[in-house]
């Protein structure tokens, strides 16, 4: 059940969650305030429009909570094993480091027939600061070789921010936006992609404060 959830979970999150239109005459990137779309099992879904020269696209943002601090929380992203059993659904996983800090990772995405079979390829960059870590995704998509009969996915970025308190409690701000054009209208998407990411997002969390 939980490898079907994130099979959808990715669908999604790379092919649905941005909303991309013309705008109008715009010639300064803006960004419009963060409104509250759903909140359950202790997270926390906002959106926001983002208009630039030439388009209009939602931004999403994520806020929670994992009891564990920031070394629990990174292996999740950057260990294949543990990669697959949050971000559930992929066909496969490659990933590597390049160093300590920096690994790229591709993933095929394990879609269901009609839908075209799809892959990403991304570079995490992890920061260190005084006050918080964070890690930078973006799309690198000639990192890895394409493959024959798989369309890649184009225009991603994401970011995470963790911030740990005193008690060892992790607040955790996730943004994602991509200017892919999406498959299906608002109000058939918003509510799959809540749960999804709720759900997602869930797992996460039980993983990282079990280790």
């Amino acid at each position: 059940m939980i490898k079907q959830k994130t099979g959808l979970f990715i669908f999604f999150l790379c092919i649905v969650v941005p909303v991309h239109i013309k705008a109008k005459e715009s010639k300064t990137k803006e960004a419009g305030q963060w409104a509250l779309a759903r909140e359950t099992k202790g997270v926390s879904i906002y959106y926001r429009w983002i208009v630039n020269d030439t388009v209009k696209t939602r931004e999403m943002r994520a806020k929670f909570k994992i009891k564990a601090d920031v070394a629990e929380i990174l292996p999740q992203f950057s260990e294949v094993e543990n990669y697959y059993c949050w971000a559930v659904g992929i066909k496969k996983c490659e990933i590597k480091k390049l160093n300590e800090n920096s690994w790229v990772t591709y993933t095929l995405m394990d879609y269901p027939w009609p839908f075209k079979q799809k892959d990403l390829v991304t570079r995490y960059l992890v920061r260190i600061f005084s006050d918080e870590t964070t890690i930078s995704v973006y799309s690198d998509p000639n990192f890895f070789a394409k493959k024959d009969g798989v369309e890649r996915v184009q225009n991603y970025f994401g970011e995470w921010k963790f911030r740990t308190n005193k008690s060892g409690t992790t607040e955790v701000d996730y943004r994602v936006v991509s200017y892919v054009k999406p498959v299906f209208p608002r109000f058939i998407q918003d509510p799959v992609i809540q749960k999804l990411f709720i759900d997602s997002f869930h797992e996460l969390k039980l993983l990282a404060e079990t280790k």
